[in-house]
């Protein structure tokens, strides 16, 4: 009974201390979460309501379910170009942005981690160094260099994915870094080659972290409106279509249809993220521990 009243103060004093802020905190992130979700809810509601319902209350529930705007949705176009091929295009633009984005960061973070070289270090220190320096500078010189190159509105225009660095080469870079060289050892002992040991022995220790960046890419390529917009004007994606197809809601008023579109645009990375989430978190903070 004693050693109970004695516990009992320090509760009381931790919860006073420790617990108030925590709640204090939880509540005020809440609240910002919140605010988070009122785009998406104003998004949702007016994709499911008919045009004048809209103009009545754009915050309100809506009387019943229009689903029809889904299926009108399909039928809107720019220049010709339907909702369904934006889509391909986001589709190929996407895949290929992967492909060679996480190509180049892989091959560079391994032979980095792995290899000791003269210049090793100093091709380190850029791929850290580039994530200070602010890129916009450079745009009109690489916009330049494009057009000298006769690859602007071409799908060679892709290859400005291929630079290795950035955020998700510090990741795999760590998560090479503490991989046992015994496993090459023992490879080589039995006649691998390196690239059969690259292929073969690292590639699959690593899948969940490459399986993060694969989603990560792929989210920040689907909502890419910059690189269709500045390098590929005559192929338009979803991200340069929805913009165009907003300065015309304005004339023809079909903001309902033009909502659906948007959630249309946006479910596939919204499902990639929800059923991906564990393995994006799981690797990202083991490859900052590990670093």
């Amino acid at each position: 009974m004693n050693e109970l009243q004695h516990i009992k103060p320090n509760k009381t004093k931790f919860f006073r201390k420790g617990n108030i802020s925590f709640i204090i905190a939880s509540v005020v992130l809440c609240l910002y979460s919140l605010t988070m979700l009122l785009p998406v809810y104003f998004l949702v509601v007016n994709s499911l309501k008919e045009g004048f319902e809209f103009f009545d209350n754009a915050w309100a529930l809506p009387k019943h379910f229009y689903f029809k705007n889904y299926a009108l949705a399909f039928e809107l176009g720019v220049d010709g170009v339907s909702i369904l091929q934006m889509y391909l295009n986001s589709v190929l633009l996407t895949v290929l942005t992967i492909i060679v984005s996480t190509a180049a960061t892989t091959v560079t973070a391994y032979v980095l981690a792995r290899f000791r070289f003269r210049g090793r270090d100093i091709l380190l220190a850029i791929g850290i160094g580039v994530m200070l320096i602010p890129d916009l500078g450079g745009s009109a010189t690489i916009y330049k260099l494009f057009v000298d190159l006769h690859m602007i509105d071409t799908w060679f225009i892709i290859v400005k994915f291929a630079s290795p660095f950035g955020l998700m080469f510090l990741i795999t870079y760590s998560m090479f870094r503490t991989v046992s060289g015994t496993y090459a050892e023992a490879a080589k002992i039995d006649g691998a080659s390196e690239m059969r040991i690259f292929l073969e022995i690292m590639l699959p220790m690593a899948k969940g972290c490459i399986g993060m960046m694969c989603v990560m890419t792929a989210i920040s390529s689907w909502n890419d409106y910059y690189t269709p917009y500045m390098y590929m004007p005559s192929v338009k994606t979803l991200a340069l279509g929805m913009q165009e197809l907003s300065e015309e809601a304005a004339t023809y008023s079909n903001y309902t249809e033009l909502y659906a579109a948007m959630v249309l645009a946006v479910l596939p990375m919204l499902i990639l993220f929800i059923t991906m989430r564990k393995t994006i978190i799981n690797n990202a903070v083991a490859g900052g521990l590990k670093g």
